[in-house]
């Protein structure tokens, strides 16, 4: 954690999100290498799902976090069209239906185990991310256009959370995976 921004600190136990399929990654992680290739390098394609954890799971709250997330079915997630938080610097993929990812969160973040202080753990929109303008050229209107003629909506079927969890270089990589329902 030595050189981490405090920002990025409070993510060292990991967090958990949805990975889209590599066809969809693919496609993605191109266009965030393009428009913020340094949030590309910290995290691949996703969709966030909880706030970071707070502390080190033990084997047991593992073994809670697995059974709870095995309650749910897979679902179909339609990604786009995209959409701004603008004047925020950010333009993403909307997602539908966000009830689903939003009423996961909530079953997950009621266990404890997730930082509940940070902001936006209320107000959480489901959103698979393009640009933060972290880097990269200016997030502004006209990207915003510029994107939305060369994206094109799509979908994929979830059937797993994955557990992400940032090296020493803050670059998130995938510890676990947790399946829903069989």
């Amino acid at each position: 954690m030595e050189g981490w921004e405090d920002w990025q600190k409070v993510y060292q136990f990991g967090t958990i999100v949805i990975i889209p399929p590599d066809e969809v990654c693919a496609i993605v992680d191109d266009q965030r290498q393009r428009y913020d290739p340094i949030s590309q390098s910290y995290c691949g394609t996703h969709i966030t799902v909880t706030q970071p954890l707070n502390r080190s799971l033990t084997a047991a709250e593992w073994a809670q976090l697995s059974e709870l997330v095995k309650t749910f079915e897979s679902f179909e997630i339609r990604y786009g069209p995209l959409n701004s938080f603008l004047p925020y610097p950010c333009i993403y993929y909307q997602i539908d239906p966000s009830e689903r990812i939003l009423e996961m969160r909530e079953a997950l973040h009621r266990t404890g185990f997730f930082n509940l202080s940070l902001s936006h753990t209320h107000d959480f929109i489901p959103h698979m991310t393009i640009t933060e303008g972290v880097s990269g050229p200016s997030v502004d209107e006209g990207l915003l256009d510029k994107l939305r003629t060369e994206s094109c909506p799509g979908s994929f079927r979830c059937a797993e959370l994955a557990f992400i969890v940032p090296d020493e270089a803050f670059s998130f990589q995938i510890e676990d995976r947790l399946g829903f329902k069989s």
